[in-house]
């Protein structure tokens, strides 16, 4: 029997969240959006690439609830089949400006329940806007290693909790992929971080375009066509 030839898919594709998502400190301004769609789109057996970036700088997850509210959102979700997000690096961050002179592992716990319910909600309501399409949800990474010193090994597993607890929430929803960044930063955030120490740089992106590209091969089948 012949094999049948693989069908060519579409990429309807809406990019929400924070500054990674915008692309902060790539100086080509592509971010890992601009880098994944670019690739994509010369991929054999992809027909169509689109995509709507609300990515923006600053935002938390009580920022990303309001913006889902937005019409021209809820219209890009409801077309799309394909969502990538990035949210929780400035909720965490928050608690680093509130309690910098006065760090307690109590602070980070606190702001973690908010950001759960947060999220929660960001997931239930695209899925209420659109059943099917997939999520793809990057994780946190430690941009603090050079700076916190010792306090850094602190700081680790509070990071990962918050990892783990998004890990856990993304698994009561169906076509949402977790996608790990921390263990691409790690011990490289030297190289992989731009001058400002928090956003990643070209290559950084490079690094998060390349695992969302892993993940977006794996799951292609359920893409709609």
């Amino acid at each position: 029997m012949p094999h049948k030839k693989p069908e060519k898919v579409s990429y309807n594709i809406v990019a929400l969240g924070d500054s990674l998502t915008e692309g902060v400190g790539d100086l080509d301004n592509q971010g890992y959006v601009g880098v994944t769609t670019k690739i994509l789109k010369k991929e054999t057996l992809v027909k169509k690439v689109s995509i709507q970036d609300f990515g923006h700088r600053g935002d938390t997850s009580t920022d990303l609830l309001k913006k889902l509210k937005r019409p021209e959102i809820i219209q890009a979700v409801k077309k799309s089949n394909t969502i990538f997000l990035t949210i929780g690096g400035n909720d965490l961050v928050h608690v680093f400006k509130k309690h910098f002179l006065d760090l307690h592992a109590s602070d980070f716990s606190t702001q973690q329940k908010i950001f759960s319910v947060n999220l929660n909600q960001v997931f239930a309501e695209v899925r209420r806007l659109n059943p099917n399409a997939h999520i793809y949800y990057f994780g946190l990474y430690n941009p603090f290693e050079d700076y916190l010193g010792k306090a850094n090994k602190d700081f680790v597993p509070i990071l990962n909790r918050w990892n783990a607890n998004s890990t856990t929430i993304t698994k009561k929803y169906t076509a949402i992929s977790f996608i790990p960044t921390s263990d691409l930063f790690k011990g490289k955030t030297d190289q992989l971080l731009y001058k400002d120490h928090f956003h990643p740089n070209k290559q950084g992106y490079a690094k998060m375009s390349g695992r969302l590209l892993d993940y977006l091969k794996k799951s292609r089948s359920s893409v709609q066509r």
